[in-house]
């Protein structure tokens, strides 16, 4: 019986899996690739190891002060920490939101696979129709149009690509589709 569950389960999650209506079995190739992708999300998980370290260690030191093992002032100094590096980590990360690593556009031009980089260091793919990306041109220019482009969807989401320090592996296939 467990094993015919795992059976199914795998033939369920395995099998050509949807993501918005769209089947993932399209082949992509890519077309942009950020190498500095890994250290974006690396600046945006270390605010969630800093807050579970502060949420640990605020705690233990009240406690080690309570029992007079550490000096008084210590849980002020250790919340001090916290908070501080809690807040500089956050306002760090915040402008590196939906920070674009890859893009990816399939064989016929028909589908566009965004691959992202949440506000808490996560990879959030997303496949999209081609007919969903405006075009960057179409977009009013910005201020900091210079360090990064803002691309849009259809739907209101925003995201950063920087294509100054990104590689662009095929550019007319970009060009043909996103702007």
């Amino acid at each position: 019986m467990i094993k015919s569950r795992i059976v199914n389960y795998i033939a369920r999650n395995l099998s050509s899996v949807k993501n918005n209506g769209i089947s993932r079995d399209i082949s992509f190739e890519t077309v942009y690739s950020l190498p500095l992708i890994k250290y974006i999300a690396t600046i945006n998980r270390l605010k969630v190891y800093h807050f579970i370290g502060t949420g640990i260690a605020l705690p233990t030191c009240s406690l080690l002060e309570i029992f007079n093992a550490v000096p008084n002032n210590s849980f002020l100094t250790a919340s001090y920490i916290g908070v501080t590096g809690a807040i500089v980590l956050s306002l760090a990360s915040f402008p590196l939101r939906n920070t674009i690593g890859f893009l990816y556009v399939s064989e016929d031009n028909k589908f566009i696979k965004i691959s992202s980089v949440d506000y808490w260091g996560r990879r959030k793919d997303k496949i999209i129709n081609s007919n969903d990306w405006i075009p960057m041109f179409d977009l009013s220019p910005k201020v900091m149009d210079g360090i990064y482009r803002t691309p849009q969807l259809s739907d209101g989401t925003k995201y950063k690509l920087f294509v100054r320090f990104g590689k662009i592996v095929n550019g007319t296939k970009m060009a043909q589709v996103l702007e």
